[in-house]
């Protein structure tokens, strides 16, 4: 058995990785470590509909992690520096999915070389699988096209753009030596040799990314809709298993879905 402490248990996506744990034989929520003005008097079989087993709702790192295997991170960016800390030293392998934090990879280096990370600003399969044909795209199309990225999500999100668009930039980028722009302005508003991502913020959608390549005289749109997070939290299991079985490194979603170039 895998037990879980779930850092942001109470959040939106802590709440989508209970709803799964219910059927999976091999893994069980332990604790869910939040913060004190969230915990109140809550028990988190009500709040989360989780009632596998018993879990402790608490506000120290050090308690909620120590009886875990494996740590998973869906909290906010202030609270992650912490959450690496701690890792580091009771050595507890960590899945994060946590976007809109600077140099991410290079903060989990050190607790890297002891336990195995995984690290991904998105953990839906199908997400890394874009991640791949973007790539190819790029290397056969992207020097010769125009390529624009739409991101789409709820209202309440608070990083802009999403971990994930910049992820495709980040990949675009790398294959084809264009900039990066966020957004198009007055200065900008001609097309410009680089790659522009454009984000929405609307209602209540878990994720939609668009990514448009348009070489003369065509166009090809790649799509990914989350129709809920539940695609979100299948791929966070998958990294849990992973890491709960791998020698210590920093890997990825790719890494845990087998796919590579």
């Amino acid at each position: 058995m895998i037990r879980l402490c779930l850092v942001g248990g109470l959040g939106r996506m802590g709440k989508a990785i209970a709803s799964l744990l219910a059927d999976e034989e091999d893994l069980q929520i332990v604790s869910a470590w939040e913060t004190r003005e969230a915990i109140g008097e809550i028990d988190y079989s009500t709040a989360a509909g989780y009632t596998k087993n018993p879990v402790s709702i608490t506000a120290d790192g050090q308690e909620a992690v120590q009886s875990s295997d494996v740590v998973v991170d869906f909290s906010l960016a202030r609270a992650f520096a912490e959450v690496v800390h701690v890792c580091e030293e009771q050595s507890k392998p960590l899945v994060t999915g946590t976007t809109g934090i600077a140099d991410k990879e290079a903060r989990l280096r050190t607790l890297a070389e002891k336990v195995a990370v995984v690290s991904a600003p998105n953990m839906a399969a199908g997400v890394n699988a874009i991640f791949c044909i973007c790539r190819i795209l790029a290397r056969a199309l992207g020097r010769t096209s125009d390529i624009e990225i739409v991101e789409t999500h709820h209202r309440t999100k608070k990083d802009v753009p999403s971990g994930t668009a910049l992820e495709v930039a980040r990949i675009l980028g790398e294959e084809t030596g264009k900039p990066v722009r966020v957004g198009r302005t007055e200065e900008n508003v001609e097309r410009a040799d680089g790659i522009f991502i454009h984000s929405l913020r609307t209602g209540s959608v878990a994720g939609k990314h668009a990514i448009v390549f348009s070489p003369q005289g065509e166009t090809i749109e790649i799509i990914h809709t989350a129709q809920s997070r539940a695609c979100f939290a299948a791929g966070v299991l998958r990294a849990v298993r992973f890491v709960a079985d791998s020698p210590p490194g920093l890997y990825n979603m790719l890494d845990v879905v087998g796919i590579r170039l």
